[in-house]
């Protein structure tokens, strides 16, 4: 079964954290995608009072895993209280599949309303078609 959960202890990616250019003020955070067989994919992230900010993705080339990281931050910034979200995200295939995903369009890398992407969520739940 699908898990997505933080991760308190992030030695495990303590080089990967290195390597970002992150502000000093960046309170990181470290959730994990996992299968039975073990880590899937991870995602990079902060939050300020006014956006969370995604620094890095890994989804393993699965897009379900993808959404699903993506879509763990953002429910958890809706609950804080935030509304946009910004993917300072480096590599381009993971860009592009965000684009595909509709996080962000264009050439863009801000989400200015997190709700419409939740609301949409909502709206697959309730097409007959997708259960």
């Amino acid at each position: 079964m699908l898990r997505i959960l933080e991760q308190n202890d992030l030695t495990a990616y303590r080089e990967l954290l290195d390597k970002l250019a992150l502000p000093p003020y960046a309170e990181l955070h470290v959730s994990e995608v996992t299968e039975p067989d073990g880590v899937k994919g991870f995602i990079v992230y902060d939050y300020t009072p006014e956006e969370v900010t995604v620094h890095a993705v890994e989804d393993g080339g699965d897009l379900n895993y993808l959404d699903g990281l993506v879509r763990s931050v953002l429910f958890k910034a809706q609950l804080k209280g935030i509304s946009r979200a910004v993917f300072q995200v480096n590599n381009e295939t993971i860009r592009h599949r965000l684009q595909v995903l509709k996080f962000v369009e264009n050439d863009e890398n801000v989400l200015e309303n997190i709700a419409d992407i939740m609301d949409s969520c909502k709206s697959c739940r309730e097409n007959g078609s997708n259960s």
